[in-house]
């Protein structure tokens, strides 16, 4: 066997520690050491924060809120939505509140609304055309109706639909109101 010079001993050196790092790495990166969750966004919003909507035209907004089903029927609810015209043309606006049951689907929902606004239906409408970058207030509060009683283990979500029409349109034939 020969005797190995002394300038391969760093060249064996430096390849064990290569392969020493290079094990690490792949060991920290296959066990997710380098990768972090950075992403604090909510999916859920929370009820009784405010909610500030846009509409573009003909198109239609949703926000949805988790309740707990330990509140009684009834009760209101402190829930802000307000609803914003970005478009370049006045538009018509309806709002409506749902709160889906497992068991019994869409169960109605009561928006404390302005005297600016007619329920008919299912639906809330704004008596008028909303100017362009004008902002209105949908709801104030949301009631939960009288003869409604929610599982008090259970969530439930409640999600308003706030809905735009090109004021040049006519309302009626198209929604109905």
């Amino acid at each position: 066997m020969r005797k190995l010079q002394k300038s391969t001993y760093g060249f064996i050196f430096a390849i064990v520690v290569l392969v020493i790092a290079l094990a690490v790495s792949l060991y920290l990166g296959l066990s997710g050491w380098f990768y972090s969750n950075t992403s604090k966004m909510s999916s859920d919003m929370q009820l009784g924060t405010t909610a500030n909507l846009t509409l573009n035209g003909n198109e239609s907004q949703v926000v949805s809120f988790t309740i707990s089903g330990a509140y009684l029927p009834g009760h209101d609810l402190k829930q802000y939505i307000n609803v914003t015209n970005e478009s370049n043309k006045p538009l018509f606006v309806r709002a409506k509140a749902t709160i889906f049951c497992y068991d019994a689907g869409e169960c109605k929902v009561e928006l404390g609304i302005s005297e600016h606004w007619t329920e008919n239906g299912d639906y809330y409408y704004f008596d008028e055309a909303v100017p362009v970058s004008n902002k209105i207030s949908v709801a104030s509060y949301v009631k939960l109706m009288d003869d409604q009683y929610f599982d008090s283990q259970k969530n439930y979500v409640l999600t308003v639909v706030v809905e735009g029409l090109d004021s040049e349109l006519d309302r009626a034939q198209i929604w109905g109101f």
